[in-house]
């Protein structure tokens, strides 16, 4: 395996918590404690501008490219919905009273949902911003969603050691996973969603096998906090970001790490990475964290 770091951009003036696809391909957002929103052009390896002002941190972001939306989602709980054509906000939805750490957007239902730190998910129409559905699955933060689109399921990780399965169509509960050590930070489904992989706050990585519906052994996968996890679409390799500052490369198959990301040896990050993106067109890997800088990492295996 081999992995170049490109380019280490630097441009926030604080920690970056969101990184989001953008309109092409090759373009993504970012944001954070600084509350500037930043367009990056990976293809020049630069911040094309400043979209957007929040008044607050920001901690989430998505794109809809069905409406050229951008979601802003804050660290006091209302989410931020611009459109980009005509560079205004449209509508401010305030539902939840802890920070927004995830937003998902179903769109063959025009349906977002949002994962808060007050303990629930909420559910709204776009665009009209219609609250449909507010649910509490425990009293700790939820900080991560996914969605399985061929299993029409959605993963839903809970502070008290548990992740939460529902359906799509109407959000029942399927299937819930308990006995965690630690707060579950991240859930991401696997590229072809035969498993699901669970990055905890105790530095602990697991799997539920989504056909024998069984958690799997867990592994010691950081020294701190899992923030993130990845996929290279094509099921090549799997990235794992941690608050212990290191990037890792997994042979998710296997659960073999292939390389981990450190230090000045390898150019990596000073502080805390909270965040991942994978540019599959560039095959460009992105990470950004408490250092306020985008690192973008050429993987080759």
């Amino acid at each position: 395996m081999k992995i170049n770091n490109l380019n280490t951009l630097k441009e926030h003036k604080g920690a970056v918590y969101a990184l989001c696809q953008g309109p092409e391909p090759h373009l993504i957002y970012s944001a954070g404690a600084d509350r500037h929103v930043l367009l990056w052009d990976l293809k020049k390896q630069e911040a094309v501008k400043a979209v957007a002002k929040s008044p607050t941190t920001v901690i989430s972001l998505l794109y809809l490219p069905q409406f050229n939306y951008l979601l802003i989602g804050q660290v006091e709980g209302g989410v931020h919905i611009i459109d980009l054509e005509e560079s205004k906000e449209v509508k401010y939805l305030k539902h939840h009273k802890g920070y927004i750490f995830d937003l998902q957007y179903l769109e063959p239902k025009q349906e977002l949902i949002m994962a808060s730190g007050d303990g629930t998910f909420s559910v709204c129409s776009i665009p009209d911003g219609k609250l449909l559905l507010q649910e509490r699955v425990g009293e700790g933060k939820l900080r991560s969603i996914d969605l399985a689109a061929s299993r029409k399921e959605i993963a839903i990780s809970a502070a008290e050691g548990k992740v939460q399965l529902r359906r799509q169509d109407d959000f029942q509960l399927l299937q819930e996973y308990t006995d965690y050590k630690s707060a579950v930070n991240i859930v991401r489904y696997q590229p072809d969603e035969a498993a699901l992989w669970v990055g905890e706050k105790d530095a602990l990585l697991s799997k539920i096998d989504l056909q024998a519906e069984a958690k799997t052994p867990t592994i010691a996968a950081h020294y701190w906090a899992i923030y993130d996890v990845v996929f290279e679409p094509n099921g090549k390799w799997m990235a794992t970001a941690s608050r212990d500052k290191t990037i890792k490369i997994w042979d998710f198959k296997q659960e073999k790490v292939l390389k981990r990301l450190e230090g000045l040896k390898d150019q990596a990050h000073t502080h805390s990475v909270n965040k991942l993106h994978y540019c599959n067109k560039l095959e460009m890997l992105v990470s950004t964290g408490d250092d306020g800088s985008l690192k973008l990492w050429q993987i080759q295996l």
